[in-house]
């Protein structure tokens, strides 16, 4: 790698060629920041409708309106860690294996793996009455690696069984830093390998020891270093996660990251911005005396220069925002699909949701947003008494529809087909609103206009847009979804000052 100095004096050019500081008003203006909340319930726009905006609803009403398609990619919840991360908010609960805790704990975590293969084996028999193929499998939580191997095995053992996988589908199972170098991680990973696992993640978060101090992951740099190795030994495909702008975050931590990613070259990368929900960092945060410990706008923007630079001078394509591939052949399709609601996703254990499932109904394609209980063990409760799940939802009806042709779309280009030339045309109002919403990130620069392979004309995010892509996505949120999420915001400020 080059010099530091000088990559920072190439990254600060780089900004000021974008207007950055001096067109940070403009995009104030247009609800544009760099932001610290959670947006709509996730650190990025990763679903849409995002999961705070979601309603209680009837679970057997949504499962009786819901068509499967021709395939479907499976997401399976393990709600487990080793530790309990100061940013994280996900549905997961304390757990660091089985030689580590009681047996009580151990029954909690087998109870919870019951209800997950009856919960599989419900809708295994669903998507089999349909004929539905399962396209890919990430397991996911949590941290799926705490788990004995026994246990990884008969869940893997359940998940074919129950349901049909495509020839050549991706299966993915996300691990962590202590469980790929703890004795037995390494057999585990091997013995995954053997059952049909192509991929392995795990969050390393940052390679600073103070960083992940206070993030209270549980080792310091020297431990995901041998575990990136561990990796490398027996994946080909393997993705590593970075989070800028923890506690204790600087230009200087994200600088020493890029070094170790120079030595260790995982296949592929994702770099999230940190967000905060009601976890120790995000009230750190709000403390007006902590705060200087987090990154500024500007150190943030700094940063995120300095890291796709630097990525491409390694070699690195960047797929979007966040990620960045050695060679496409690594690139996660699991995450398209994530943000795709025109794609099916069905999501299977505690706080796991789910999209697609359209209906046809006069020819108008109903689509649905659904989310399990997050609730640990109300949701063991519902399963194991033979009720389902589902706690919320949220219907894709034209509304979301184009909303989402913005705020996922614009991720890697807008192109405005047939169909959503007829969602404009129905909703005449609602496209003012859109084209409104347009001019204005036009104007601020977070837009641009492009050309497709094949000649189709499109917008999306301009360089200095991707600069922010989740804040400029999350304001193509639909109106019904923003006064949602701004009720539910409401009711938060309220209870905390109760």
């Amino acid at each position: 790698m080059r010099l530091r100095k000088s990559a920072l004096e190439q990254a600060c050019s780089s900004l000021r060629r974008l207007g950055i500081p001096a067109v940070l008003p403009a995009l104030h203006a247009a609800g544009i920041g760099i932001s610290r909340a959670v947006l709509g319930g996730s650190h990025s726009v990763a679903i849409y409708p995002p999961i705070n905006s979601l309603t209680p609803l009837d679970s057997r009403g949504v499962i009786d309106t819901i068509e499967w398609g021709e395939e479907v990619s499976l997401y399976v919840h393990i709600a487990f860690c080793e530790t309990r991360c100061t940013f994280c908010h996900y549905t997961v609960d304390h757990y660091a294996g089985r030689a580590k805790h009681s047996m009580e704990d151990d029954a909690k975590v087998a109870r919870y793996l019951t209800a997950l293969k009856r919960e599989l084996a419900f809708w295994g028999a669903r998507l089999a009455q349909s004929g539905t193929v399962v396209s890919s499998v990430y397991i996911g939580g949590g941290t799926p690696l705490v788990l004995d191997e026994s246990a990884l095995r008969d869940l893997i053992r359940a998940i074919r069984s129950e349901y049909d996988l495509r020839s050549g589908a991706e299966f993915c199972i996300e691990g962590s830093p202590l469980t790929i170098t703890a004795p037995e991680g390494e057999h585990k990973l091997r013995s995954l390998k053997a059952q049909g696992v192509t991929r392995l993640s795990f969050g390393v978060q940052s390679f600073d020891d103070e960083v992940l101090k206070y993030a209270a992951r549980g080792y310091q740099r020297e431990t995901p270093i041998r575990a990136c190795a561990i990796a490398n030994r027996i994946f080909e495909n393997w993705n590593l996660d970075l989070i800028q702008g923890l506690y204790k975050g600087s230009t200087s931590e994200v600088w020493g990251n890029l070094e170790a990613i120079a030595e260790i070259r995982p296949p592929h990368l994702t770099w999230y911005h940190g967000r905060f929900g009601d976890r120790p960092q995000g009230h750190w945060y709000r403390t007006e005396t902590k705060r200087a410990e987090f990154e500024d706008e500007f150190t943030t923007l700094l940063g995120r220069m300095l890291i796709w630079q630097e990525m491409a001078a390694l070699g690195y394509d960047q797929t979007d925002g966040n990620r960045f591939v050695r060679s496409h052949e690594f690139t996660d399709p699991f995450k398209r699909i994530r943000t795709n609601t025109a794609s099916d996703l069905l999501g299977l254990g505690a706080g796991a949701y789910s999209h697609g499932g359209v209906k046809v109904e006069e020819a108008n394609r109903l689509g649905h947003v659904f989310r399990n209980d997050p609730n640990i063990r109300t949701y063991v409760d519902a399963v194991l008494t033979g009720n389902v799940p589902i706690a919320t939802g949220r219907a894709v009806d034209d509304e979301e529809l184009l909303a989402a042709s913005y705020a996922t779309g614009l991720r890697i280009g807008r192109i405005e087909d047939e169909s959503l030339r007829s969602l404009r045309s129905a909703h005449p109002q609602l496209s003012r609103y859109y084209d409104a919403l347009v001019d204005e990130l036009n104007n601020a620069g977070a837009l641009e206009a492009y050309l497709d392979d094949r000649g189709q004309a499109g917008l999306r995010l301009s360089p200095l847009g991707k600069l922010f892509e989740d804040e400029a996505l999350s304001v193509f949120f639909s109106p019904a979804v923003k006064s949602e999420l701004a009720g539910r915001t409401t009711s938060e400020r309220k209870l905390q000052l109760a």
